[in-house]
């Protein structure tokens, strides 16, 4: 096999440099995920509004794709609860039922264009696209879109019937509306699922730890609550005929592997779901790519950002053909498959093996599965989506960008995810460009004694009345440089003495072709006032460029100085010296 082909496929090396023991670690990581991923994939599945199969599907065949060709040796592919939200989001609009032949196909679709934009992203080097996301409004679209799923989960646990159409806010009215029209005997299996799996999380691992065992084992151990409370009440409900009395449950859920098939491809369908399966697959990655580096770093392993848009984008194909819906990293499996000690991917694998053994065997026993225990399922693991430190954190450190989270979140919840992502987004950006218009500059001087120069309204430093020392602290622009330029004039003009400036470019990376033009005009207007523009600390590369231009000619008699301190030296040494003559010529 080729090096191209090595690092097209990462998991060869590994399979070649497999070690026997690290399979008792991968055999015990395998079964932890599966046991959480059985009750979330059919959670998430309940959730995008699709038949529960649907989501052991996403469980089997995605991961073992992503395990050959994902660099994360942890991360754990399938479905997860944003994907699904956007999923019944991008679905909720049109005529079709959920759960419908023609839903499950829309679907479907979703997760092959999410996988070729996954593809087309990695061949077009498009990996920095997520960092225009910043963690204000991923924070805000995450706590924003947790709300929403909860709010979507309040009929199925309490066993009301509520349009889905229409914003967040629509739903909260339209739920409050029905609540007191709550099925009692669902209701308080919904209650009693939510108590038992919030028990089952910290609790249990403060107690498991009080009796002896490791904080590790004690949380593996709280991490099979789902599957724990799934079984206790899908028993509770078989054994009192609860489905006869009114409590939903799943009901039949068909055994055996699916069979991949294209019939899902609809050409007509593509326009109307492209720009929801490019939401799903930006989110997606922004999340996947989140959860491997966090894992990664812990044990000091490498992610490639650009091969992980390819395993994402082969992982969702293959999701598509195996009729499942678009799939990502999960925090929570991930997270449980690190702590059980996974060590390859070959846990992934495993895992999917068993979630395969459950889709062909077991199926069975989901029937009195009741719908309110997925449903609390859902709730508990989106909780820890509530993200409100993040929005104080935000807004107390950066106006601009707590404003950003809010303006990300009163989107989502009171228009729609879509609206609200990109108000976040142009948000962020509004406030980059602004700040870029609007550099930082400080007039800075000479600590006594020192080569170091600060600013004169922070430090108390050395200056001249002939020379003047200005700090701009940003690259310039064309969006920028009349600001700068401004500031030059007018900074110049309180300085009456003033007959060399330096401009101080240790924070400027680039200079673009407006700003060189800019630049020499303002050496020039300078130069009629009686003042010389200099520069200091240029960088290589911005050095580099301005020697393909006459720049230097148009600064003269001006310099271009290796450091500040060098035009220090150099410019009061020449105003000492002028002065000395002039003196000597005024005696003489």
């Amino acid at each position: 096999m080729s090096r191209r082909q090595r690092s097209f496929f990462p998991a060869v090396a590994e399979i070649r440099q497999y070690s026997r023991q690290n399979l008792p670690d991968d055999l015990v990581a395998g079964l932890m995920t599966a046991v959480l991923l059985i009750p979330q994939a059919l959670a998430y599945a309940a959730l995008a509004g699709l038949p529960v199969e649907v989501g052991l599907y996403a469980s089997i065949l995605p991961p073992v794709v992503y395990a050959l060709m994902g660099t994360s040796r942890t991360l754990s592919i399938g479905p997860v609860a944003l994907s699904a939200l956007l999923v019944a989001n991008a679905l909720s609009g049109t005529a079709e039922l959920p759960g419908s032949p023609a839903y499950v196909a829309d679907a479907l679709l979703l997760a092959a264009l999410s996988g070729l934009i996954f593809l087309a992203m990695a061949l077009l080097r498009l990996d920095v696209l997520v960092n225009f996301i910043g963690h204000p409004v991923l924070s805000g679209f995450t706590t924003a879109a947790a709300i929403l799923i909860i709010i979507g989960q309040i009929p199925s646990l309490v066993g009301v019937d509520v349009a889905a159409a229409g914003s967040g806010l629509d739903k909260v009215a339209a739920t409050a509306e029905h609540l007191f029209e709550l099925h009692l005997k669902t209701t308080l299996v919904g209650l009693a699922s939510l108590a038992l799996l919030l028990l089952l999380r910290t609790p249990l691992v403060t107690a498991l730890e009080r009796l002896g065992l490791s904080n590790k084992l004690a949380g593996l151990a709280s991490r099979t609550g789902p599957l724990v409370v799934i079984v206790v009440l899908t028993v509770l409900v078989a054994n009192f005929n609860l489905d006869r009395e009114g409590v939903a449950i799943v009901g039949a859920v068909p055994a055996g592997l699916p069979i991949p098939s294209l019939d899902f491809l609809r050409l007509e369908r593509i326009s109307a779901l492209l720009p929801s399966a490019f939401i799903i697959s930006l989110i997606g990655y922004v999340g996947s790519i989140s959860v491997a580096k966090s894992l990664a770093h812990r044990r000091r392993e490498r992610v490639d950002n650009n091969q992980e848009l390819v395993a994402l984008g082969f992982s969702n194909i293959a999701a598509s053909l195996s009729g499942s819906m678009p799939v990502a990293g999960g925090f929570s499996r991930s997270s449980v498959n690190f702590a059980a000690g996974a060590q390859t991917q070959l846990s992934a694998v495993i895992g999917s093996i068993l979630v395969a053994a459950a889709a062909l065997y077991f199926t069975p026993l989901f029937y009195y599965l009741p719908k309110a225990a997925l449903a609390a399922t859902i709730v508990v693991s989106v909780l820890s989506l509530l993200d409100w430190k993040a929005a104080r954190d935000a807004w107390h450190y950066d106006r601009a960008d707590g404003t950003a989270w809010v303006m990300t979140f009163l989107g989502v919840l009171a228009v729609n995810i879509e609206v609200g992502l990109l108000a976040g987004v142009l948000v962020g950006l509004g406030s980059f460009i602004w700040r870029s218009s609007r550099p930082h500059m400080a007039i800075v001087g000479r600590v006594p004694g020192t080569e170091h120069f600060r600013n004169v309204q922070r430090h108390g430093v050395q200056t001249w009345p002939n020379l003047m020392l200005l700090r701009v602290d940003r690259s310039l622009f064309f969006a920028n440089i009349n600001y700068v330029g401004d500031e030059v004039a007018r900074v110049a003009s309180e300085q009456s003495e003033l007959e060399h400036l330096v401009i101080i470019c240790s924070a400027v990376n680039t200079i673009d072709h407006s700003a060189l033009e800019a630049l020499e005009l303002m050496a020039l207007n300078l130069r009629e006032a009686g003042i010389t523009l200099h520069l200091a600390e240029v960088k290589g590369p911005v050095m580099d460029r301005l020697k393909h231009t006459d720049f230097e000619e148009q600064l003269a008699p001006g310099r271009i100085f290796l450091s500040t301190d060098g035009a220090v030296h150099a410019l009061t040494s020449f105003v000492a010296s002028n002065t000395l003559e002039d003196e000597t010529e005024q005696s003489g």
